[in-house]
């Protein structure tokens, strides 16, 4: 199917020159982030199954706390065995000659067309990528936000807390924008966060774009790994006993791989995307010398968001720039099972940690949503014959509060509001706000 460039004032933000993704601040010198986006223009007339509309009355969220984060704000992670307990990441670029606000001197950051003009004349970075990790403890009272701890670093790309202790200790693990993969213990008396270790993936002119852990269902067996995304299209695991290390890389994605995740239900199996406009998958046992699958057919904007179910075998979900969710079956890739045209973009994608039935929504654009797909919890989200079958999408809560690109967001396992609504955090860029509401 043929691709077409969009013209630069295209909503979707896939390339540095024609979007406002704030990740693609970077100088020509360091990745090929500069290239013109690519749309499959022909997709809609081909796609072969309907996409669920919007529910015309969602409940509308409302703010129960909110902070100014002071940096940009991009990745919440709430910790899965205190409720109440949650990091936020920070990205912030500043330009050459300045510092950031720990060195006593102001900030700023580029807009996209500062972003573009500085890439288009300069042959040396011109900006350094800091970043900011915030730790916030919920009040008793569901409504307030205390900060217990702060520490400045490099920019921040994503975060994930170990899903089980590793080592005896929970863990924290930063995706920076340095090439590396931070480790940040938490002290269970004091809610504070001490480094462990840091682990070099790569060069530090190469970005971490994402990660997750293999352990995210309990029967998962130890030692945990670590799947990390890198700017450079390539894809790197982390092992080890006692300290993380390198243990595999391969080049993956002819363009920035956006996300890479594993299968909670086989670990040895990754997925990954791309704004190649690709999804892939990975035998880790087999090699990753080629993948399992490719899908290059189904997406019409780059690949942002993959999570496993950790409830539904063989589902996962999928989100894209091009503003759709995909539920697909692990056993047939390569067609989705059903679509949700959520809008705005995907950014990320957080299946409910008890209820099988909710995904909770970052929409960039579009803001912060939670999708029901009712079916999944019918016969275990399969049919007579054992296919899943999960249903068309409903959306169930929305939150419009943030007034820029909304990034981050998770739900609180097992934090409640007094009516039983469970916590949420998220934040969003530019205007460096995160909020506390509940769905």
């Amino acid at each position: 199917m043929e691709a077409v460039a969009c013209c630069c004032k295209s909503p979707l933000p896939l390339r540095s020159g024609c979007s406002t993704s704030p990740f693609l601040i970077t100088s020509r010198t360091l990745s090929p982030f500069s290239r013109p986006p690519r749309l499959h223009s022909a997709q809609a007339a081909h796609r072969s199954l309907k996409a669920c509309s919007l529910n015309p009355t969602p409940m509308e969220a409302a703010s129960l706390a909110s902070v100014d984060t002071v940096y940009s704000a991009d990745a919440v992670e709430f910790c899965p065995d205190r409720p109440r307990l949650f990091a936020c990441g920070t990205y912030q670029v500043v330009k050459g000659g300045e510092e950031n606000d720990s060195g006593g001197t102001t900030t700023s950051v580029e807009t996209p067309d500062e972003e573009e003009a500085e890439a288009g004349t300069s042959s040396s970075p011109s900006f350094t990528r800091y970043g900011r990790c915030l730790l916030y403890e919920v009040g008793s009272d569901g409504q307030s936000l205390k900060e217990v701890q702060r520490f400045d670093g490099p920019a921040i790309l994503d975060m994930k807390w170990s899903p089980r202790p590793w080592n005896g200790s929970t863990t924290l693990a930063i995706a920076d924008a340095k090439g590396h993969v931070q480790l940040h213990k938490l002290d269970e008396d004091s809610s504070r966060l001490s480094r462990l270790q840091t682990v070099d993936c790569t060069d530090e002119s190469t970005l971490c774009l994402s990660l997750d852990w293999s352990t995210r269902r309990s029967a998962t067996p130890d030692p945990a790994s670590i799947v990390v995304s890198l700017s450079d299209g390539s894809i790197c695991t982390l092992g080890g006993e006692s300290a993380f290390e390198v243990t595999s890389s391969w080049h993956a994605h002819d363009f920035e791989p956006w996300i890479a995740a594993f299968d909670c239900w086989e670990p040895s199996t990754v997925w990954t995307g791309g704004d190649d406009l690709t999804l892939k998958g990975w035998d880790m046992r087999q090699g990753c010398d080629r993948p399992t699958f490719v899908n290059k057919r189904t997406f019409e904007g780059g690949v942002t968001s993959i999570q496993s179910h950790q409830h539904v075998e063989n589902l996962f979900a999928v989100g894209s720039y091009d503003s759709r969710i995909r539920l697909f079956d692990r056993r047939k890739p390569l067609v989705p099972l059903t679509e949700f045209d959520a809008g705005g973009g995907i950014w990320r994608l957080k299946w409910h940690p008890t209820d099988p039935t909710r995904l909770l929504v970052a929409g960039m654009h579009g803001g912060f949503k939670v999708v029901n797909f009712d079916n999944l919890a019918l016969n275990g989200g399969a049919d007579a014959d054992g296919w899943l079958a999960p249903g068309e999408g409903k959306l169930h809560a929305r939150f419009d509060k943030h007034e820029s690109l909304a990034y981050g967001v998770d739900w609180s396992d097992g934090g409640k509001t007094e009516d039983g609504k469970d916590l949420i955090a998220s934040c969003s860029f530019y205007d460096h706000a995160l909020h506390l509401w509940a769905a």
